[in-house]
Parts: structure tokens; C-alpha cells; sequence
């Protein structure tokens, strides 16, 4: 009896602790059934430690007729697994919102139910820890009908603060670079009135609510919201919601192709906040290869005094002149409509900043003209992005570029330039770490081929992690100028570089760094 019990509380704590540990994953899958389900088979979370020691543990006891010592051994064997879980670390934590707090409580309650039955045998207890995943996503559909009448209260609540303080309203969207563009234009705008924005990179209705309803003050003049997009119709959501006047599209590319199928899918998506400028709003700021896309170029055909666009042809409305890098900082010429030009000193690193800088001052004028004259003043002095090629200097060893978030073909190539330039200039060794990119569906093979390519010709040596997702890539780099080692985790990889002995003069390039879904397989 003392036995029955210790095993029925033993299989209690290893729900209690197997439950957070889905539940973590599912968080990270946006609480997406089908995708939490394919997950499952790729990341390998389904049981197999713990349902394996009780099968080996109940055949024991029918060879030996030890039957009295397997409820001991079983709750011992539980317990130990479900510890050692339960130190697990993840590189995105367990946020318990009171959404997922509710979704725990209701898969955990009707799991008790069988970790109370299991008492009875070995086939109830294995069901009991096998069901876990499918009682959270259960939950997650029970209480969905609640959840969805909480989130529409939350964005009515937000509709209506913005729609009484109305404040100037800029979107930003792109393939990338919308996250970097969205910091730098807070910080110059700022010249002009008091800006609010959402913090990090928070881009959807939801998100956006929570920041509006908790942070929007009516001494804000201007809200930068940036969107993104996971299908058609996600940035005409967004549109809806906010009603921006201002827009901005940084890039049409590859990044998350397979959210899209197509450049053309991602072209069309993105052109919604363009459509809806056109519409509603004043101006559109676009690069000029976005402006050649078709449903772009279709849009400012119909409405060509909405769109200003940015780049080096003689047609552009805002021209970059020239730019050069001088020492870590860009020296950057550009002609405004007005026919003005203006000098500006930006310090951050990657070429790909020169055309955000260029977008973020062409809105500006778009939208604060009397202030384009004073923004050389104040763009020397433009933060660094976190994350986001972010120099990392200590008093001794090498420098550290941090690029964890970009998550693109561009920002990447970008990002090992500049990693072998730096390095060039101290004399030292460019090391990268990469998982390389996700979400390029189609795409993969081809991007991290090119990716490989260059990261062999440009890196002395490159750290490939979770190498089993990026063969191409790791193929690719072999051969050249890099040694390529490859390891299973991010944290892997910082351990071995810590063990280079690196000097002043290395440069180590920490490129994209991808979820808990995608980084490893574990083995439950």
C-alpha cells in the first residue's frame, strides 16, 4: 500500500513537472496545435525514459517475482527523471501569463485523474504520462471561446485609447530590418514631439495591445507600430487596427519563406500597409527594389504622390549620394525631395544600416520636415540595436558582435563581412557561431549553400550548431578557408570559443540564435 502510493505520488510530480515542460514548447509554438504537433516529431517530445524504465522495471519484477520492491523502484526512477528535468534551462523561458496559468491548471486537473487511476496498473500509468501534451492542447481548444472574448476586450480597449488620443501613427513592415528601423526612427523622431513604440520586437494586434493599453500617455505625438506578417491579411489586421497614416516597407525577401510560399506571397502581404496608406493615409516610404515589386509598382502607379522612394537611381525621391565607412562609423550624403542634401554620421556597423538610416529620415521629412536640417546632429549619436550586429567590448579578449536576432540571407552575408573586415583591421581570427536561418521553407537548402559558401571563404573558423538542420550549409563551408566544427547546442559552442584563447585582436560573430524548438532534440 505504502508502495502504491509513493509511485502514485511520484507519478504526480513527474506530470507536474513533464506539464511545464510542453507547455513551454507550446508557448513557443504560439499555442498552434498542428505545428505543436509537428514539433513533437521533430524535437522528439513524447516520452520515452520513463515509460521505458517501468516496462524493463514491471518484466524484472515478473522474471524475478521481486513484485514488492517495483512500486519503490518505479516512484525512485519517476522522481530522478522528473528532477533532472526539471533543471532543464531553456533559452526561452516558460512565460506564465494568466492565459497559460489557466491552460496549466485545466490539462493538470484532468491528468490527476489518471495519475490517480494508475494505481491499478502499468498500461494506465503509461497513458497518464503519453497524454500530457494532448490534455494541454485540449485545454488550450476548452478554454479557447473564454480566451478569445478576453483578447477582443483588450483590443477594444486599446481601439479606443488610440482613437481618443490619437496620436500620429507610423507602421513599419519588411522582411527585415523593420525591428532596427522601428529603434532608430524612435530615437531621431523624438526631435520632433514625444514618441511611443513597442518595445523589442513586438508586432502583432495583441502585442501592440498590451503596450497601448499599458504604456500609450496622451503626451505621446507620435506611435511607431511595427508588423508582421504570417500570412495574407496579417498587416491589413494590423492596419485596421491601428490606422496608420505613415508607413514604411524596409525589404521584400526571402526571410520566412515558408510562412509565404513566394517572394510574390511576401510582396503581396507587405503591400497591405501601402494599400492602406494609399487609402487613408499620407505617405509610404519604400526602397526602390520594393518599389519595383508588382503590387507595389501597381500601387504607385494609381496613387504616385503617397509614395516617396529611397535609394542610389537618379528617379529616387530621397538619393543616397554616396556613403563611405570611416573607421566604425558611416559618413552617408542624401538629396531630399526638397533638392536639400544632408551629411550624417551613423555608428553602426553593416551596410544594410545605410538604407534604414536613409528610410527613417526620408519619413521624418515625410512627415517633420522643419526638423530634417538638425537629424546630423543627432544621428552620431543613434543607439545600437540589441542583438542586432551589437558590438560587445570588454577590457580583454576579443570583440563580440552580437547579430542573434537577424534572421535573414542579407543581414547574414552583411554580418560576416563586416565580422572579416574588423578582424582584418586588428589582425585577428573571425570566428562565427551560427544555427543558421529558419522558416525559408523551399528556400533552405539554396540560402544556407550560399550562406556556407561565403562563411568558409570569410571565417578562420565557424562554429555550426545543431548541424543535423543545416547539412548544406555546413557542406558548403568545408573546404575552404574555415575549419568547420560542428555541435549540438549554442551553448556548446560558447564553451568551446571561451576555450580558443581567443586575443584583443579575434572577432566572434554570434549569428542568429534560434528557439528551443529548432536548436535540439531532446530526449524525454
Amino acid at each position: 500500500m505504502i508502495g502504491t502510493i509513493l509511485f502514485i505520488a511520484a507519478l504526480g510530480y513527474f506530470g507536474w513537472v513533464r506539464s511545464k515542460t510542453h507547455l513551454a514548447y507550446f508557448q513557443q509554438e504560439e499555442y498552434d496545435a498542428p505545428r505543436y504537433l509537428r514539433a513533437m516529431l521533430d524535437v522528439r517530445l513524447y516520452d520515452v525514459q520513463a515509460s521505458a524504465a517501468l516496462i524493463v522495471l514491471w518484466g524484472l519484477k515478473a522474471i524475478t517475482g521481486l513484485g514488492i520492491f517495483y512500486p519503490f523502484l518505479a516512484a525512485l526512477v519517476l522522481a530522478g527523471i522528473a528532477w533532472r528535468e526539471s533543471r532543464y534551462r531553456f533559452k526561452k523561458p516558460l512565460v506564465m501569463t494568466e492565459r497559460a496559468t489557466r491552460m496549466l491548471g485545466l490539462a493538470r486537473a484532468g491528468g490527476a485523474v489518471l495519475v490517480a487511476l494508475s494505481g491499478f496498473g502499468l498500461i494506465v500509468a503509461l497513458i497518464a504520462m503519453q497524454v500530457i501534451p494532448f490534455a494541454l492542447m485540449a485545454a488550450n481548444a476548452v478554454l479557447q471561446p473564454m480566451q478569445q472574448r478576453i483578447n477582443d476586450r483588450f483590443v477594444r480597449e486599446a481601439t479606443d485609447k488610440l482613437a481618443e488620443l490619437r496620436p500620429v501613427t507610423i507602421g513599419i513592415t519588411g522582411s527585415f530590418g523593420k525591428t532596427t528601423v522601428k529603434h532608430m526612427l524612435a530615437e531621431l523622431l523624438g526631435i520632433a514631439g514625444p514618441v511611443f513604440y513597442s518595445r523589442g520586437s513586438i508586432n502583432t494586434v495583441l502585442g501592440l495591445t498590451r503596450h497601448i493599453r499599458q504604456r500609450l500617455q496622451p503626451s505621446h505625438k507620435y506611435f511607431i507600430a511595427e508588423m508582421g506578417a504570417y500570412g495574407i491579411g496579417s498587416i491589413q489586421r494590423l492596419c485596421d487596427f491601428a490606422q496608420p497614416t505613415y508607413g514604411i516597407i524596409t525589404a521584400v525577401g526571402h526571410a520566412h519563406a515558408e510562412r509565404f510560399g513566394s517572394l510574390a506571397n511576401t510582396a503581396q502581404a507587405k503591400s497591405e500597409l501601402a494599400a492602406h496608406i494609399c487609402a487613408h493615409g499620407e505617405k509610404v516610404i519604400v526602397t526602390e527594389r520594393v518599389a519595383e515589386l508588382a503590387p507595389f509598382k501597381a500601387l504607385q502607379t494609381a496613387n504616385p504622390s503617397k509614395f516617396v522612394v529611397v535609394g542610389e537611381g537618379e528617379g529616387c525621391d530621397v538619393r543616397i549620394l554616396s556613403r563611405a565607412l570611416k573607421g566604425a562609423d558611416w559618413e552617408i550624403a542624401l538629396r531630399f525631395p526638397s533638392g536639400a542634401e544632408h551629411r550624417f554620421i551613423l555608428p553602426l556597423l553593416g551596410e544594410h544600416n545605410v538604407m534604414n538610416l536613409a528610410l527613417t529620415v526620408a519619413l521624418i521629412d515625410a512627415i517633420a520636415p522643419e526638423v530634417t536640417a538638425r537629424l546630423p546632429m543627432i544621428t552620431p549619436t543613434v543607439s545600437q540595436v540589441p542583438h542586432r550586429l551589437q558590438k560587445k567590448e570588454a577590457g580583454k579578449g576579443p570583440l563580440i558582435l552580437d547579430d542573434a536576432y537577424n534572421s535573414n540571407e542579407e543581414g547574414f552575408l552583411n554580418a560576416m563581412r563586416v565580422m572579416r573586415d574588423v578582424a582584418n583591421q586588428k589582425g585577428g581570427r573571425a570566428v562565427l557561431v551560427t544555427p543558421g536561418v529558419a522558416e525559408l521553407g523551399e528556400e533552405h537548402d539554396r540560402v544556407h549553400k550560399a550562406l556556407g559558401t561565403e562563411a568558409g571563404a570569410l571565417c578562420d573558423v565557424v562554429y555550426a550548431v545543431n548541424p543535423s538542420r543545416i547539412p548544406s550549409f555546413t557542406q558548403a563551408a568545408k573546404g575552404a578557408r574555415a575549419e568547420v566544427i560542428e555541435l549540438p547546442t549554442l551553448n556548446d559552442a560558447m564553451k568551446r570559443v571561451t576555450a580558443m584563447g581567443l586575443t584583443d585582436a579575434d572577432v566572434v560573430l554570434y549569428e542568429n540564435d534560434l528557439p528551443d524548438l529548432l536548436e535540439e532534440k531532446r530526449f524525454l
